[in-house]
């Protein structure tokens, strides 16, 4: 037990640290878990709809103030690392008391090591107390799974420092130079799609890996996302973390499902909408788009033909992320319907670039498709042989990845939010 308490706290220092490196507004983040741990036992207690309201404002205010009223007041100051995942979980924490989920926590160290555990803090996947906690009762180095926690580190990499970062050159060209209009933008969309699906889930691969290895099992966030035959699906398999926490959290409380067709459709777009917030002002209309999509649910009678028809929807409605102007993204979009000329070679890369990425992405690409089948074989490897494995990939990972001065490789996109 000793030992268990000393490595949470050696943790915690770690997280601490991080925190005091990336910014210099530790204080409001460590008062309101503080005072959200203090107010969990009080609302679990007290169901008194003041006193909940009281702890949600103050855990959402420096969400309030660092994400959005800085932007309006066009202040020019460091967000805090990890602002909005420990705000959800501060909020899921307090909702779960509240409607007595389950009990609250009696140990501040284990409260402190779920809102700051470090490897989440820059991309998720958002944790609810309860099952982390659980998780967290054993932490000790797991020498069982160390190939597979490797392993899974490795893939992260690649998506990360191959393949977005690579294709990141693009997307900074066209959002920097608004006269690639037409096909660029096209382009664009489709390439956002490859390129923010690699940057997030191979973050997700990092910290999953590093968790595993440490014997903390935490959510998966995706699965094959862009295998969805419609948008509604693909809602439920990108950012499960996010999408568990809006349905758990917005969209149940709203009445969900249970208020008869037109009531469930509203709640949806509410929903969504909440959703647009969460990420922006900016993306408050990418919110009630893709709402309005997963309430129609559009499918034809061809599989194929639905993951196609869903795969471009989503790309296109990546344009509000590629641009940072809602009236602008708007403009590009319908530019898509110019007649512009296209040239590949002007967005950044070469041709030796392109064919690393592709060759990568269709490595990546069937690995996630039959990963059981090639993890079981490679667990029956020889120890020598899972080592020259790893460190293969690292070299490969060194020799063809994209980081430096010019690469702003440190910050994953989703981190943004």
């Amino acid at each position: 037990m000793a030992k268990g308490r000393i490595k949470k706290i050696l943790i915690l220092i770690f997280d601490i640290l991080l925190y005091l490196i990336y910014g210099n507004y530790f204080l409001p983040i460590i008062i309101s878990s503080f005072l959200t741990y203090y107010f969990g036992k009080k609302v679990k207690t007290n169901k008194n709809f003041y006193l909940v309201s009281f702890i949600y404002l103050i855990v959402l205010l420096p969400l309030i103030f660092f994400k959005y009223l800085i932007n309006i007041m066009e202040i020019n100051i460091l967000i805090p690392l990890g602002i909005s995942y420990y705000t959800l979980c501060l909020i899921s924490y307090i909702s779960d008391m509240y409607h007595d989920r389950y009990n609250p926590s009696n140990n501040i160290l284990d409260f402190l090591l779920y809102s700051l555990y470090f490897p989440c803090l820059f991309i998720g996947p958002i944790n609810r107390y309860n099952d982390f906690s659980s998780n967290t009762k054993k932490i000790k180095f797991n020498k069982k799974d160390l190939f597979n926690s490797l392993l899974r580190i490795c893939l992260g990499l690649i998506k990360k420092f191959i393949i977005a970062n690579k294709l990141s050159t693009i997307i900074s060209v066209l959002s920097s130079n608004t006269s690639y209009t037409g096909i660029y933008v096209l382009f664009g969309c489709f390439i956002y799609s490859i390129m923010l699906y690699s940057d997030f889930s191979g973050g997700i691969d990092i910290v999953l890996g590093i968790s595993k290895m440490f014997n903390i099992n935490l959510i998966e966030n995706f699965d094959k996302p862009y295998l969805s035959e419609s948008v509604k699906e693909f809602w439920r398999r990108w950012h499960i973390s996010l999408g568990n926490f809006l349905k758990d959290y917005i969209y149940i409380p709203l009445g969900g499902n249970r208020k008869g067709s037109m009531s469930t459709k509203i709640n949806v777009l509410l929903t969504f909408l909440v959703s647009g917030i969460w990420h922006g002002i900016h993306y408050i209309l990418w919110g009630i788009i893709n709402g309005i999509l997963v309430v129609i649910n559009f499918k034809t009678k061809n599989r194929y033909l639905n993951i196609f028809l869903t795969f471009i929807t989503i790309s296109l409605l990546w344009i509000f992320f590629i641009y940072n102007n809602t009236f602008l993204s708007i403009n590009m979009f319908i530019s898509i319907f110019d007649k512009v000329d296209f040239n590949l070679w002007n967005l950044g890369l070469n041709i030796w670039n392109y064919i690393i990425i592709i060759f990568f992405l269709i490595m990546v690409i069937l690995y996630e498709l039959k990963k059981d089948k090639i993890d079981n074989y490679l667990n029956k490897l020889s120890f020598n042989k899972k080592i020259c494995i790893i460190l293969l990939i690292i070299f490969l990972v060194l020799l063809f990845g994209n980081y430096g001065l010019d690469v702003n490789s440190n910050n994953f996109i989703y981190g943004n939010f």
